[in-house]
């Protein structure tokens, strides 16, 4: 008889994300979640850019969400001590920094898209020779504010003590699951630090091949390597839980977000391809047990490895840094209303205003119906204002909020609306926002068609995320990227990735059986929009993109002075002359002028 109950044994996943925690018990035999609750995450923005969290208030709310759980079990008749590990899986790149002997944090956590650290950028691409990919063959990384060695390098040079610390191995550095992993285990009675090997392969300080913290890298920003955490494998036994409901339960799973989200979209094997889209966008393809360096903008990184004598999978990943953030901003900071209602007649008027798509070959997320222009249907009941501006009035929106990732990995630029009229609507605005996710996309499909030019053509993307619960946009997806979409029907692609890691280190689930007992049924969406229409939105997509590369940031200082400058009427004339001749023609009236003096 077992000794479990009618669900069988059963695994927590804690998630850490951008704007919320979570804790789900999942039935270890059918992935069934039991109970879920979430605490909203603050964020902390002290200057325009900065992006912080308080690690004391994100550890309260793990410890909420797993106590709210336990009571909802309590509820449900089921019995907690059935729950047999507990797994983990968090934003990366996020920085922490405290102290061993008091636990205290010497500064609030550094989010992942934050932009304090051009300055820090702009010193380390001086050192290694204005080469962005200068340490890139090692680490995988380009040199950019997104990865935690460049927000621990700032930290030292701006936060008072935090230099003295680390030099002399005072406290502790790690992202947001070492802070976690800490305090599970114990805090600074027993708490171990370790992380896991997706997480250190965002750090810019760990060697891809071996897997180890590397000196050269740590020499490179000046870290003190025996400050950062250990390194496992992402299924394996961390530690046990310390107190609370959950005592003595081992953790026994660790993995980034992203890469957790590759394991719960089942892909397993190389040349399999998923997207998340939610504040940002990523897009990982799995390359196997090869790694693949990019020259293309894309970034190599650890997928997984299930176990510490496991092989590690690798991949590669293109990130953009707003995606979803983007419609949030029109919703939050200009009062746009985001939200279209779900019927195939008002996404038909939502995209037939643009010249460069036809009413018959436009795709529609409910069929095939065929799309009515806007200036033959009956305004539909929808959310936003039916648009009555000129048929080709096209806005193009750039979200470059925290710079421009991949493929071009420029930290300057900052981000556009273009080409509004005074007919321009907020609809269209929406929509250019929603666009701009799908092109971002498509950029990073074709730096991997180029970096990946000998495997057969990608023919299918996976997509998860809350950005793709929008009604139109796996298929507004697909018609831009001329690619067939699949949505499964997951409510959270990272959790699941988490829990299997954690069930394959507890014996209870194996990759055989996993992908027939867990795979979801899913949504597919194939292209239907006229390719010579895409390219074409496409092409004048990135020409924008390129103007907003160009155009850099805003005005300085500096940058007011020499406009002023440039105001000067004889300036462009005097810049026109060439200079020898310059110097010749003075040289000579130079010496007329003293012929005459003489005479």
């Amino acid at each position: 008889m077992s000794k479990f109950g009618r669900f069988g044994p059963l695994l927590g996943t804690i998630y850490v994300g951008n704007t919320l925690s979570k804790f789900l018990i999942y039935a270890a035999r059918n992935a069934e979640i039991l109970t879920c609750h979430e605490v909203s995450l603050k964020q902390l923005s002290p200057k325009p850019g900065w992006i912080e969290y308080d690690p004391v208030d994100v550890w309260k709310t793990i410890i909420e969400c797993i106590e709210v759980c336990i009571r909802n079990l309590v509820l449900l008749d089921i019995n907690p001590q059935d729950i047999i590990a507990v797994g983990l899986t968090n934003q990366r790149e996020t920085v922490v920094v405290w102290s061993v002997e008091s636990g205290e944090v010497l500064h609030n956590a550094i989010a992942w898209n934050d932009i304090r650290c051009v300055e820090t950028v702009q010193q380390l691409l001086r050192k290694a020779k204005n080469r962005p990919n200068y340490l890139k063959e090692v680490c995988g990384l380009v040199i950019s504010t997104n990865f935690s060695a460049v927000k621990i390098k700032w930290l030292m040079d701006n936060v008072a003590g935090v230099r003295e610390a680390i030099d002399s191995v005072q406290c502790h550095v790690g992202t947001l699951d070492s802070w976690i992993l800490w305090n599970l285990t114990g805090g600074v009675e027993c708490g171990v630090h370790m992380t896991d090997v997706t997480n250190a392969s965002r750090t810019m300080l760990m060697n891809l091949q071996t897997r180890k913290w590397d000196k050269s890298l740590c020499s490179f920003f000046q870290i003190n390597p025996h400050v950062l955490p250990q390194i496992r494998s992402c299924s394996e036994t961390y530690g046990f839980i310390h107190r609370g409901p959950l005592q003595g339960i081992p953790i026994a799973g660790c993995i980034g977000d992203q890469q957790a989200a590759l394991l719960g979209q089942m892909c397993f094997r190389a040349e399999q391809a998923q997207c998340t889209y939610d504040e940002g966008c990523f897009l990982l393809v799995n390359t196997g047990q090869e790694i693949i360096d990019s020259d293309n903008g894309l970034l190599s990184t650890v997928a997984f490895q299930l176990g510490p004598t496991a092989p590690p999978y690798y991949a590669l990943e293109g990130a953009v840094a707003n995606s979803g953030s983007a419609v949030t901003w029109l919703r939050e900071n200009l009062l746009l209303e985001t939200e279209i209602n779900q019927n195939s007649q008002t996404l038909a008027n939502s995209m037939s205003d643009s010249t460069f798509f036809s009413p018959i070959q436009s795709s529609s997320p409910f069929g095939t119906t065929p799309l009515v222009t806007a200036a033959t249907s009956t305004p539909p009941n929808s959310l936003l204002p039916i648009d009555r501006g000129p048929s080709n009035a096209e806005v193009i929106f750039i979200p470059a909020f925290s710079g421009i990732y991949s493929p071009y990995w420029q930290h300057k630029p900052r981000g556009m609306l273009i080409g509004l009229t005074s007919h321009t609507s907020s609809r269209q605005v929406v929509h250019s926002a929603y666009e701009a996710t799908c092109f971002q996309t498509r950029q990073i499909l074709d730096a991997l068609r180029k970096d990946c030019h000998t495997w057969r053509p990608l023919t299918k993307l996976i997509v998860g995320g809350e950005l793709m619960e929008t009604p139109f946009l796996p298929q507004m997806l697909s018609d831009y990227c001329n690619i067939d979409v699949e949505r499964p029907q997951i409510s959270s692609p990272a959790t699941l990735g988490a829990m299997l890691a954690t069930g394959l280190a507890m014996d209870v689930l194996t990759l055989e059986n996993t992908q027939a007992l867990l795979a979801p049924p899913a949504d597919v969406h194939h292209p239907a929009m006229c390719q010579a229409a895409s390219d074409a939105k496409y092409k004048r997509w990135r020409k924008a993109v390129r103007m907003c590369i160009k155009s850099g940031t805003v005005l300085t200082d500096e940058d007011s002075e020499d406009e002023e400058k440039d105001i000067d009427p004889h300036r462009n004339v005097t810049n026109s002359i060439p200079g020898s001749l310059f110097i010749v023609s003075s040289f000579a009236l130079v010496i007329l002028a003293e012929i005459l003096r003489i005479f």
